[in-house]
């Protein structure tokens, strides 16, 4: 058996894995991903797209991105401290439109990184970027949902991983990678029509908890598309909820893991000394005391590093979109 087709069969096992857990534990495990596994895949992709000049033709314009990230984690941090000010007042009022504009403009920023090599083309594409996000959040329905809050989320751990996984398997052609795009595939249709409810009772500390990290407005963003419903009563016991949260749990969950299972393959690991490896074992260590410590101030902690490997990935995702639906050329 090829190192692919080993690779993807773990795959397809990590993704039963994964689903049975989210039908058990729906809000648990999201919490454990999120804490445990989230951070050790943030440093580590990070430091792999950083070895490979992440995906982009000129490396000097990732400090762009990482502008757009450090402005959008000023926002939202500063949002949480609540600071009363009339300048405050000002940023919250417009927070949400500032954000969406920098993640649309990160987006298709990352297109022209991508696409060109010389710097003027490059310049321009910005300057695009900027006046494409602003179109596009004034006359694309639900827009502010789309970039704000499931590009970073559901788009990024499940659509991404999706185009991620067929891109890599147009290239090996495993055919547990195949399996492995269609079980992907399945999932949210047999969370949609299971009929059975395996959850069991959340405890209040869950609950508190799962609030704080005010994932709520994802699941009520999904209810709103799907139901055109706008949710009022959050209530962790409806069917509608625990369904929505079981893929949330699960999206997330097997985001990380199809991560790890791809060390062998794209080598994520090489060419880091293992003093440095060490390093980021200490910080991942780090970082999961925080979240025991106290979750929220985890979240705050590590929302820079969450955000930066989200938008630092755009250019990837340009190239695996590219690969799957233009040449089918995958990324080396």
């Amino acid at each position: 058996m090829t190192l692919s087709n080993k690779v993807e069969g773990l795959n397809v096992l990590l993704i039963l894995a994964s689903l049975v857990l989210a039908l058990l534990l729906p809000f648990e495990l999201f919490l454990f991903s999120y804490a445990v596994l989230g951070p050790l895949h943030y440093l580590t992709e990070i430091n792999w797209l950083n070895k490979n000049n992440y995906f982009i033709n000129k490396r000097k314009y990732v400090w762009v991105l990482l502008f757009f990230t450090f402005l959008i984690s000023f926002i939202v941090l500063f949002r949480y401290l609540k600071f009363d000010s009339d300048f405050a007042r000002y940023l919250k009022y417009y927070s949400k439109l500032l954000i969406n504009i920098l993640i649309a403009t990160s987006f298709f920023f990352s297109i022209g990184l991508v696409l060109f090599k010389d710097n003027k083309r490059i310049v321009v594409s910005l300057i695009f970027a900027l006046l494409l996000g602003l179109l596009f959040l004034k006359f694309v329905p639900f827009s502010f949902l789309i970039i704000g809050v499931f590009l970073p989320t559901i788009i990024h751990v499940y659509l991404f991983t999706l185009l991620f996984m067929v891109s890599g398997t147009l290239k090996s052609r495993s055919i547990f990678g195949v399996v492995a795009i269609v079980l992907l595939i399945l999932v949210p249709i047999f969370i949609a029509i299971n009929m059975f409810s395996f959850s069991g009772e959340t405890s209040d500390l869950v609950k508190s908890t799962f609030l704080e990290t005010r994932f709520k407005n994802v699941l009520l963003a999904i209810n709103q598309v799907l139901n055109d419903v706008y949710i009022t009563d959050f209530n962790f016991n409806a069917v509608t909820i625990i369904k929505m949260q079981t893929f949330l749990a699960f999206s997330y969950t097997y985001h990380y893991l199809n991560w790890f299972s791809k060390i062998s393959i794209i080598k994520w690991t090489k060419g880091s000394s293992k003093s440095f490896l060490a390093l980021l074992l200490v910080l991942w260590l780090a970082s999961i005391g925080l979240y025991l410590y106290n979750y929220r101030i985890g979240i705050l902690t590590l929302y820079f590093l969450s955000l930066f490997h989200v938008i630092v990935e755009f250019p990837l995702n340009i190239i695996s979109i590219k690969a799957v639906f233009f040449n089918r050329k995958g990324f080396s």
